[in-house]
């Protein structure tokens, strides 16, 4: 008569440890990929909204201009004498109510991979503090302006504007963000985002 077996043989052991082993590899390595996809996703979500602050703020900032006789200097100039453009402009849109407070000088440039938008107070609101905003990373940075149209000629995109003191009918910006940054299955092309487009509102002209 055969005895009854009272254990494991160290091949089934081996087998044992080896199957476990794979196991939680393959479990270890789904828990890494997940993490690194969820940090990806919540990166890429931080960046999203960052923009989205800064194009709100560009916006409102672009929108609003003080009369020419308030001041003594270009109401914008897109600054094109470096390797990237510089976009410098004066606003009364930087705190509220916007419109009707103080002059502020702002400029918009590419330093160090990221677009900086820096608010310098004038005038009554000398006493304030500057703003600072970036978006970054940031691999390139244009700007151009769309010239105002008249009975003889229709509007035209261009990438400078001569005209001390008035301002353009519209202002495009675009930058173009690294692909590396974006997470899996969210699209790989090193495209330009959406070109951020504003129309300012008409100048206050002085009363006859």
């Amino acid at each position: 008569m055969m005895r009854p077996r009272r254990g494991f043989t160290l091949l089934e052991v081996i087998v044992a440890i080896t199957v476990t082993g794979l196991a939680l590899t393959t479990a270890g390595m789904a828990l890494t990929a997940a993490r690194s996809t969820a940090a990806r996703i919540e990166a890429h979500e931080a960046r999203t909204e960052a923009e989205s602050r800064v194009r709100a703020l560009l916006t409102d900032m672009l929108r609003h201009a003080p009369r020419a006789e308030q001041v003594d200097e270009p109401l914008l100039v897109v600054d094109r004498s470096g390797t990237t453009p510089v976009l410098r402009f004066l606003s009364t849109g930087v705190r509220e109510p916007y419109g009707t407070g103080g002059v502020w000088r702002v400029e918009v440039a590419l330093r160090d991979s990221a677009v900086v938008v820096r608010a310098t107070p004038t005038g009554r609101d000398i006493d304030a503090s500057p703003l600072t905003a970036t978006l970054s990373p940031v691999t390139r940075f244009d700007v151009r302006v769309l010239e105002h149209a008249t009975r003889l000629a229709t509007a035209i995109w261009r990438t400078d504007w001569p005209i001390a003191q008035d301002r353009p009918r519209a202002i495009e910006l675009t930058w173009q963000r690294p692909d590396e940054q974006r997470p899996e299955g969210m699209g790989s092309s090193d495209a330009m985002s959406m070109p951020l487009r504003v129309l300012p509102a008409p100048l206050e002209r002085p009363r006859s």
